[in-house]
């Protein structure tokens, strides 16, 4: 997966949840910068992407698995 469809997840996640940026950056115990830098799609440490991914409820695992099966991704 490339880092646009990330964000694009991270979006749609934050939309369905109806959690605002605070909210998430509280709930993910990283500061609302670094929360505006993962959905603007830049660099940030793995360990704060996977805190958001958490407090999203998002299994990249899973999406992988399917973007593989549509062809979307290479082995």
């Amino acid at each position: 997966m490339q880092s646009k469809e990330i964000v694009a997840l991270l979006k749609e996640s934050k939309s369905q949840k109806k959690m605002t940026m605070n909210e998430i950056a509280a709930a993910s115990n990283i500061g609302i910068r670094t929360v505006n830098r993962i959905f603007a799609g830049e660099d940030v440490r793995f360990s704060s992407m996977v805190a958001v991914l958490d407090v999203l409820d998002i299994d990249l695992k899973l999406h992988i698995k399917m973007a593989k099966k549509e062809g979307r991704v290479k082995e």
